[in-house]
């Protein structure tokens, strides 16, 4: 049954989630336009950059009239108001540099690139003057330098209105998520009160509809899983007509016995499958333990031998008679069985107890020597999908669960009193 604080919780999640959503939005979006006013000021720099560079460029070589120019150009561009300080080195002449503005300002360590260096941003650019001197040879012209010039650009912009841009930005941003935040609190207490309104007569119908999804997904994918079978079967039948026919190279062969491998363990997967979704009719009979208990010691002998484990039962068990669908229950121990077997430790012994029982009904127990089950796991240990085995498919105590669950028992896990995993299914039927 569905219960209002489960919805409440719900809700609160929900709630949650969105506001989580909701800030982050606000936050990306902060993000995106402090990078738009930042930008904003790099282009800035960038243009006054290019337009030092296209001056210097714009001349076949960096003769005297350059020279005597340049002062005077970079007085106007940190005059208009773009920039606090340009400067100009030539051929790595760092003492005797061009500039207007605070040469204070100027970081000539810089490489490069765009800098933040604390209120300013520095934008650096090296660039050349390739051409040579029109009159035939920089010494006979006079020209500082050589044939081929080296130029770099400093532009330094003063970042205290971008900064103080982004602060306002931020606070802005917070102001919405605080309004968000507020009218998520409104739209929780009308959801609330919605809730407790609709819960009376959509209870029900809500329940159904969810009953039939289910029940229709469980056919749906029990019918995928019938309907693999059939292209797998086909598969794995010409594959072992080819294995038993024998392929060109042993490397083929081990392919092709491979792909037959590979298509036992799916069908061994879909048939655990197919079982877990449709549970067959319960037909109830008269069940001697013994003779099922030895039915499956001699299925599992080769596991137990694989391990040298050790197989016991206790007297109760040889003279018990239950009243249980023989092949279900069979596939009950057999599951529990093979858990027990995956994770008992070497030379180790496993034990089917019936410890309590009433004229009427049977606890069976089936206890191992091994590590047990995780706590992270315990209480989904039935849950389909859920397995701390390797190369399980977490169905098996699923299934264990469903039969039992058919049957009207209850099972469930503990860990045994010297360690090891206890697994029990109470309301087994005595047969009288």
């Amino acid at each position: 049954m569905i219960q209002l604080p489960k919805h409440r919780y719900a809700g609160i999640a929900l709630l949650a989630l969105v506001w989580v959503g909701f800030a982050f939005w606000q936050r990306t979006e902060h993000v995106h336009q402090c990078r738009l006013i930042y930008d904003a000021l790099s282009s800035r720099g960038d243009v006054l950059a290019r337009s030092v560079r296209s001056g210097i460029q714009s001349h076949r070589w960096f003769g005297p009239f350059v020279q005597q120019q340049l002062p005077s150009t970079l007085d106007a561009l940190v005059g208009s108001g773009s920039a606090i300080a340009i400067a100009v080195v030539v051929n790595d002449d760092f003492e005797h540099p061009y500039f207007a503005g605070d040469m204070g300002q100027v970081a000539f360590h810089l490489g490069d690139g765009e800098h933040v260096r604390g209120t300013t941003l520095q934008i650096v650019n090296q660039f050349t003057l390739d051409k040579d001197p029109p009159f035939g040879g920089s010494e006979s012209a006079g020209v500082v330098g050589t044939d081929t010039d080296h130029f770099r650009s400093y532009v330094v912009l003063d970042r205290t209105a971008t900064t103080k841009q982004s602060r306002q930005e931020a606070e802005n941003r917070v102001l919405i998520v605080v309004l968000g935040t507020l009218l998520l609190g409104a739209a929780a207490a009308v959801w609330q009160f919605t809730i407790r309104l609709a819960k009376s007569e959509g209870q029900t119908r809500l329940l159904t509809a969810e009953t039939r999804h289910l029940r229709e997904l469980g056919q749906a994918a029990a019918g995928l899983a019938h309907e693999t079978r059939n292209p797998l079967g086909l598969i794995r039948g010409w594959t072992q007509r080819m294995v038993d026919t024998g392929l060109a190279s042993d490397e083929h062969q081990e392919q092709a016995e491979a792909v037959l491998e590979e298509c036992d363990r799916v069908t061994a997967r879909i048939n655990q499958f197919l079982a877990f979704a449709r549970q067959a009719d319960v037909v109830i009979e008269s069940v001697a333990m013994k003779e099922l208990i030895d039915d499956l010691r001699t299925l599992l002998q080769p596991d137990l031998d694989g391990k040298s484990l050790t197989f016991t039962t206790d007297e109760s068990v040889s003279r018990a008679t239950v009243l249980a669908d023989r092949e279900q229950f069979r596939q009950i121990l057999f599951n529990l069985l093979q858990n027990a077997i995956a994770f008992a430790p070497e030379r180790s012994t496993i034990t089917v107890l019936l410890p309590k029982s009433t004229r009427e009904q049977y606890r069976l127990e089936i206890v191992d020597q091994g590590p047990g089950a995780s706590e992270e796991i315990v209480d989904s240990l039935f849950e389909p999908y859920v397995t701390a085995r390797p190369g399980g498919t977490g169905l098996g105590l699923s299934i264990v669960r469903r039969i039992a669950s058919a049957h009207g028992w209850t099972v469930g896990y503990r860990r045994g009193n010297e360690g090891g995993s206890v697994f029990w299914i109470d309301g087994i039927r005595q047969a009288l």
